[in-house]
């Protein structure tokens, strides 16, 4: 929602409109086919945004539901969304496309064949990791799309590639720091 209306092509909002659509809970026949077939149940992510999605799986995990978010986690999101709202729409783009939806279906693969295998979890529990892995390549097409419409001049590459970096930075932050938890957690 950030970037959307930051950018000044309406083909590009719509675009990423309907991207929004889709992480807040609604999807075509089509998606709602392809998951089907993957063992994903409609009334599992029918109508529930993404990120209630993910606090599912945290509680599947933790049993701790008390709302508290980790200073971490907090930082992470207040960062990303600065570079969102205060970067150029290229800058926000390549944080958003390039550094984060154009990689998500492949570093969740490994999360999603873990996930498989631990027995003590529901599947309706851990479907945000699968679903991101199933289904995201319209996001990945769509921001990759609106990418090399904005890398028309040096600036706007150079945006890009920031923006991209940045998300990247952060994510390896986040993923670090959950690595970490979770060897503590285990020892």
């Amino acid at each position: 929602m950030a970037l959307l209306s930051r950018l000044e092509n309406p083909s590009h909002r719509e675009a990423l409109l309907s991207n929004l659509i889709e992480e807040s809970g609604q999807y075509g026949d089509d998606e709602l086919a392809a998951l089907a077939a993957h063992g994903v149940k409609a009334d599992w992510i029918l109508g529930v945004p993404h990120p209630e999605l993910f606090r599912r799986f945290r509680f599947a995990l933790t049993d701790d539901d008390n709302g508290a978010e980790e200073i971490e986690v907090q930082c992470w999101r207040d960062m990303l969304l600065s570079v969102l709202t205060m970067g150029s729409p290229a800058e926000a783009v390549g944080a958003l496309g390039l550094g984060t939806e154009l990689i998500v279906s492949t570093i969740y693969q490994p999360f999603v064949r873990a996930i498989t295998r631990h027995q003590d979890l529901n599947p309706r529990d851990t479907v945000f990791f699968q679903l991101h892995t199933l289904v995201d390549d319209s996001h990945q097409a769509t921001l990759r799309q609106i990418a090399i419409d904005l890398a028309i001049s040096e600036n706007s590459s150079a945006d890009l590639s920031r923006g991209m970096h940045k998300a990247l930075i952060l994510r390896d932050s986040i993923w670090s720091w959950l690595h970490e938890r979770a060897l503590r957690c285990n020892s």
